[in-house]
């Protein structure tokens, strides 16, 4: 009687880290080759082999793509890929045993979770794979790759450095993560050219996406540094850093993390904000009232930036009182405006300017009108009990 093949137990993770590139490459390829025939005979979750065998149709075609490259064995990333990923590879082939036994006594559930999870590990691995080959840094050598450019440096060659330290910073270890960005803030620092390079040809959501809590602490110190320079640096930079999401994280970490973070978080939002099409988004994060306690209990640096923030939200005229308060539309946006007006309005020179403003007062008379449907009256009503709520009888000139 036939019996299965018993499941092919992977090689300890230390064993396949000091194998060369090349070999892991063909234990790679070798394992593959027989996942792509035994996933067409499982007869367990055939519909999740078929998009498992549809990912390693891909995997297969990364693989072929990054041999043909002329100094893929050169690539210090590829000691960290490629064990991870011959070790999913093992996973799915036990896996695919399994599924091809004519009875299975163990769990359904189980297997059907072990499944789940390694096809996503197999995802993730492609991704990477595929922002590998995308950068085009296995199309030099390994040498070269690690170099900062010099003086004499053409812009090629700065443009190469930059596109493989985001690559570094996103599919490596946390070790990979933590030189890539040491060399990112010595780029940064270094001119205005070099500056401009990364905000154009790196990954910057990415680097947003690192000022999240979930980072490993120092990652994210480094992420912040990274960000509030180019926020500083440019109007460019700074649009693309609004553009890609930062000003959110900027303002939870302006709120909750430490006093070194904070001034630099302020740097950036004050830097982001002096573009009037950026500062309105200020009141939809929520983030006057975040600014108005850093100006009370922050460090001095800190509060000045915070300072230089809230007086860029207040300079445009459309903004001043209105902060988009008379449109419906997006959801929620009006109650995060007027929470931003009254915020605005616990400090005293923000209710004289409001009360001196003609336009701002009439637009409140107005907005409190009966026959005016298109704003609900909480709206302007919270405005007026803030600016009397201060003292200030101004109000009255309505």
């Amino acid at each position: 009687m036939p019996t299965s093949e018993p499941p092919q137990t992977p090689p300890p993770p230390e064993q396949s880290e000091t194998q060369p590139p090349e070999t892991l490459l063909d234990l790679i390829i070798g394992v593959l080759s027989i996942l792509l025939l035994s996933s067409l005979s499982v007869r367990y979750f055939v519909g999740r082999w078929q998009v498992v065998r549809s990912k390693l149709c891909t995997l297969q075609s990364s693989l072929s793509s990054i041999s043909e490259s002329p100094h893929w064995n050169d690539n210090s990333l590829l000691h960290t890929l490629f064990p991870s990923l011959l070790a999913t590879l093992q996973r799915l082939k036990a896996l695919s045993n399994q599924c091809t036994l004519s009875s299975f006594a163990g769990g359904k559930l189980l297997l059907q979770s072990d499944l789940d999870m390694a096809s996503a590990s197999l995802s993730n691995h492609i991704k990477d794979l595929d922002l590998l080959l995308r950068s085009g840094v296995l199309h030099q050598s390994n040498a070269i790759v690690l170099s900062q450019p010099g003086p004499g440096s053409d812009k090629d060659d700065l443009v190469f450095f930059v596109r493989d330290l985001f690559t570094r910073l996103q599919i490596g270890g946390i070790e990979f993560k933590k030189k890539a960005l040491e060399s990112l803030l010595q780029l940064l620092n270094k001119d205005e050219k070099s500056t401009a390079v990364v905000a154009k040809e790196g990954n910057v959501g990415y680097l947003i996406s690192l000022l999240e809590v979930n980072s490993q602490p120092l990652i994210r110190e480094q992420a912040v540094l990274a960000v509030s320079i180019l926020a500083s640096s440019s109007e460019d930079s700074r649009k693309i850093i609004f553009e890609e999401g930062g000003l959110g994280p900027l303002l939870r970490i302006l709120e909750t993390c430490s006093i070194p973070l904070k001034e630099k978080a302020a740097i950036a939002v004050e830097a982001i904000t002096a573009d009037p099409e950026n500062a309105w988004a200020i009141s939809a994060y929520g983030g006057v009232a975040v600014l108005i306690e850093a100006c009370r209990s922050g460090s001095q640096p800190t509060q000045t930036h915070a300072v230089g923030a809230l007086r860029n939200v207040a300079s445009g005229e459309d903004i001043q009182w209105r902060l988009l308060i008379e449109s419906p539309k997006p959801v929620g946006l009006q109650d995060a405006a007027v929470q931003a007006i009254v915020s605005l309005l616990t400090v005293r020179s923000n209710r004289k300017d409001l009360v001196r403003d003609e336009k701002s007062v009439m637009r409140l008379v107005q907005m409190l009108d009966p026959k005016n449907e298109a704003v609900s009256k909480k709206y302007p009503l919270m405005v007026v009990t803030a600016v009397l709520g201060g003292g200030s009888g101004g109000c009255r000139k309505g």
